[in-house]
């Protein structure tokens, strides 16, 4: 056999020397839908599960895409072994078992899950959880260990919610769900480690960006990262501990908590989160901003960042809707 080879529906496929992967699998008579075949249309788009793709293969592609191995197959002339599936496929569908849930807040609760056989992501990427037969949330997941044999998400209650009073309520270690997944650009992309990062997030969006930031310090992440919390009152924050301790680990990594009530401790920062956060940026200031929670909190913050003079390619957001009809809410 060739030493340069794709696996592709169970079937090893060599690469010719002259080939792209697309040339390879047509060649071998696997169809992959195509269109331009010079990188344009996106239509021939793959996922590496095994190997490396030359970074040339995944031009244009959103920085998510390209850090979850997806790339064109009509330009990709491997130099490694590679295993792929096709892109609208690569998610996991199945069922996904409670190991425990756990309170950490005064209305937040931690669902550990036991990692199911094929289950990947990158840390700050969303599942979509199935209860019963209709009852469908997204959750982002709160981990940053990708490798545990567990993955954790954080719940807060909501007023008439009826999945989060699930988990607050009933859930309990055994039970089973449907899981797909992962889903989301809220992701650290490597190859900048001198960048600032900035961080902002309200309710549970503090769960991403706390994986977010363990994963860019495990990839050794050097710039500054600052990460804003906000709430109406100090009693509405949560998984301060944990970020605390982050933050006097790590000589890099600030932590500013904003609340809109006046605080009755010390460590606080009295007022809103948008003026707190924009005060800081200069007109010249090249960052990463990530924003999770209040979907119109998250999409004024865009809005402010990019007028400041961000590029839209640097703000990755995930906001968390809350659902009209059942008002529970996408975490």
């Amino acid at each position: 056999m060739n030493d340069m080879y794709v696996r592709y529906e169970n079937k090893a496929i060599p690469i010719r020397p002259d080939e792209t992967v697309l040339d390879g699998l047509e060649r071998a008579g696997v169809f992959v839908p195509s269109s331009c075949r010079a990188g344009a249309c996106q239509f021939c788009m793959l996922k590496a599960v095994e190997g490396k793709v030359p970074s040339q293969s995944q031009q244009g592609l959103k920085p998510h895409l390209k850090a979850s191995g997806h790339f064109l197959a009509c330009i990709c002339r491997p130099k490694e072994p590679l295993a792929c599936v096709p892109a609208h496929t690569a998610d996991f569908r199945g069922q996904v078992i409670i190991q425990e849930v756990h309170s950490i807040g005064s209305d937040v609760v931690r669902v550990r899950f036991h990692k199911p056989e094929g289950f990947s992501y990158l840390p700050g990427q969303f599942i979509t959880l199935t209860q019963g037969e209709r009852l469908s949330r997204s959750y982002s997941i709160a981990s940053f260990e990708s490798e545990n044999s567990t993955f954790d998400i954080h719940v807060r209650r909501v007023a008439q919610g009826r999945m989060s009073s699930w988990f607050h309520d009933v859930a309990r270690s055994g039970d089973r769900l449907m899981m797909e997944g992962p889903k989301g650009e809220c992701v650290y992309y490597p190859g900048s480690p001198d960048e600032p990062l900035t961080l902002i997030g309200t309710g549970t969006g503090i769960a991403p960006l706390y994986a977010i930031i363990n994963d860019a310090l495990r990839q050794k992440h050097r710039g500054p990262i600052t990460l804003y919390q906000g709430a109406v009152s100090e009693k509405s924050l949560y998984f301060e501990r944990e970020m605390d301790q982050l933050a006097q680990n790590h000589a890099n990594v600030r932590y500013v908590k904003c609340v809109l009530q006046k605080p009755t401790r010390e460590g606080l920062t009295l007022g809103d989160l948008k003026s707190i956060a924009s005060s800081e940026l200069t007109d010249q200031d090249i960052r990463r901003i990530y924003l999770c929670g209040d979907p119109g909190l998250v999409r004024l913050l865009k809005k402010t960042f990019f007028l400041a003079g961000v590029s839209m390619k640097r703000i990755h957001a995930d906001p968390f809707v809350v659902n009209t009809v059942t008002k529970d809410s996408s975490e």
